[in-house]
């Protein structure tokens, strides 16, 4: 049986010239960056059997355990090296995070995204600025274009045209792609950092708040890499402000 999302995004390259596909890693964690995966697969892709064989197991990226992630996301690279898919990643540091807020980080990682797949497509998909009039302009019913799919719902501040996919990494195929992208990517940054910091377990929780991390926070403080705007609720509870913290003597408590 054919994987359901191999058929979701076929049925829609029958009308069009192919599916992108644009997911996120990292947005709710409360160290590291957030990371984008961008997947553009032309109509072409779904017409190879060898193709739907070597997808058939790709899914939501958190539905695997690691090892398997990296398997699939080698199989997605491959794609990429042999000019079957053209693939991009995207970040936004935890500086951009503070000035911009979570959403407007995403944002910034997804068009970083979107616009390396862009060029690893020699101009095949080019996004589509948004306009006042395009948003509400309905294009000619004749005219094939590419479907533009981000995971949940649509981001107001991504400046390229998209349509929102609730769950978006279990139902079409360029997001789980993308979301295997984005997820791998960032985790290997989070097991780098815990070489580092190796009290936080950023080898384990990869910057989520689990109770190893959170036990390493009151001890030492924040990092350079850990989310302003995300801790100050966490630490003031029990220091009274994360603005009180020393972050320089905090990371040097850690080398």
């Amino acid at each position: 049986m054919p994987n359901p999302r191999w058929t979701h995004d076929r049925k829609l390259a029958k009308e069009q010239l192919g599916v992108v596909g644009v997911d996120e890693a990292g947005r709710g964690c409360l160290a590291g960056p957030v990371v984008a995966g961008a997947v553009i697969i032309p109509a072409s892709f779904f017409s190879e059997a060898r193709n739907r064989k070597a997808t058939e197991e790709m899914n939501d990226s958190k539905q695997f355990d690691e090892a398997t992630r990296e398997k699939l996301y080698e199989r997605v690279k491959v794609l990429g090296q042999q000019e079957k898919i053209f693939t991009g990643t995207g970040q936004a540091s935890v500086e951009e995070i503070e000035e911009h807020n979570i959403v407007g980080a995403t944002c910034l990682a997804m068009t970083r995204a979107m616009k390396m797949a862009s060029e690893a497509s020699g101009g095949l998909w080019q996004p589509e600025e948004k306009s006042s009039l395009e948003l509400f302009e309905k294009k000619n019913e004749n005219q094939k274009s590419w479907s533009v799919l981000v995971d949940g719902r649509p981001m107001k501040k991504l400046p390229y045209q998209h349509n929102g996919l609730v769950k978006g990494d279990t139902k079409s195929l360029a997001i789980a792609m993308g979301s295997m992208l984005a997820k791998v990517t960032r985790d290997r940054m989070m097991r780098e950092l815990h070489h580092k910091f190796p009290d936080f377990g950023f080898d384990c929780n990869k910057g989520y708040g689990a109770p190893v991390h959170l036990k390493a926070l009151h001890k030492h403080g924040p990092t350079e890499h850990h989310r302003p705007r995300f801790l100050r609720n966490i630490l003031s509870e029990q220091t009274g402000t994360v603005d009180s913290i020393d972050m320089e003597q905090s990371q040097l408590s850690l080398l």
